[in-house]
């Protein structure tokens, strides 16, 4: 009996990391990004979305080599690279994230086949080799109104929802994600906007690989307050820059103009 629990008990020490924060992940497992988007420096800023992801899963345990990138693609490039960068390097989760990579999303409306045929296609390699994949939507953009409808983008949101439910997948509809949000500060194409929006996928991400909504939202209210979020006057974070608006506003000025005013008044 005691030979039985040291095995039940060392089982649970091996795999404690697969159960943390709900995750469905264990140390030295992969995650593969396949996105239109480059990772820019903006993703690694410290409210960059792939930061808040690195820093979530290394301490739920997850550290090791984490990322299996395929950036800045379009559906063409990622069905000619998917066996070779990403199924041979065997991640267990896929994101599929298009974006707006295949199309002017200020002048293309209709959605072309190649687009839905080589994301389905893209889809049934990761599904045929074992690979949990996850399909997500592009958040609506329409020029310096970084966030408000565009129905070019919008057409083509359809066509990766109906992938989504012909195939069984999980989606991130991150355009109605966004809907519901009651952000601290509004959605106006600003960087404290973009901050909010990083925070906001990084948490759907977490969701998909298997954390629950108490712990997403733990980690959304401590993210709110993670220093440098917003590269302001200097780096604030969000909590701290919606501070700073209201009382912006209450004096009459633009945020930055009353932030300057206090660090003139502070240097006297």
């Amino acid at each position: 009996m005691r030979i039985l629990q040291a095995v039940v008990l060392a089982i649970c020490f091996l795999w404690a990391p697969f159960f943390a924060h709900g995750l469905e992940l264990r140390d030295g497992d992969k995650i593969a990004f396949l996105t239109g988007q480059s990772f820019d420096i903006w993703n690694w800023s410290p409210s960059g979305y792939m930061r808040l992801l690195t820093d979530e899963l290394a301490k739920a345990g997850v550290k090791k080599e984490i990322w299996v990138p395929l950036e800045g693609q379009k559906t063409a490039q990622m069905l000619e690279r998917v066996d070779a960068d990403v199924i041979a390097k065997k991640p267990v989760y896929a994101l599929i994230i298009p974006g707006t990579a295949d199309y002017n999303p200020f002048a293309e409306r209709t959605v072309p086949a190649a687009f839905t045929n080589n994301l389905e296609a893209v889809l049934v390699k990761l599904k045929g080799a074992g690979i949990k994949t996850v399909l997500v939507t592009s958040y609506a953009s329409n020029g310096n109104l970084a966030f408000s409808p565009n129905m070019n983008v919008a057409e083509h949101n359809e066509a990766i929802r109906a992938l989504a439910k012909a195939h069984g997948v999980p989606l991130i509809d991150f355009v109605k994600v966004m809907d519901s949000e009651k952000s601290p500060i509004p959605f106006d194409g600003s960087l404290a906007a973009k901050s909010v929006v990083n925070q906001m996928f990084a948490g759907e991400v977490l969701r998909a690989l298997g954390c629950g909504d108490k712990e997403i939202a733990a980690c959304r209210q401590a993210w709110l307050d993670r220093p440098g979020a917003i590269q302001f006057m200097p780096s604030v974070s969000v909590n701290t820059y919606a501070k700073l608006k209201a009382a912006a506003a209450v004096s009459g000025k633009d945020t930055g103009s009353y932030m300057t005013d206090i660090l003139r008044e502070y240097v006297r």
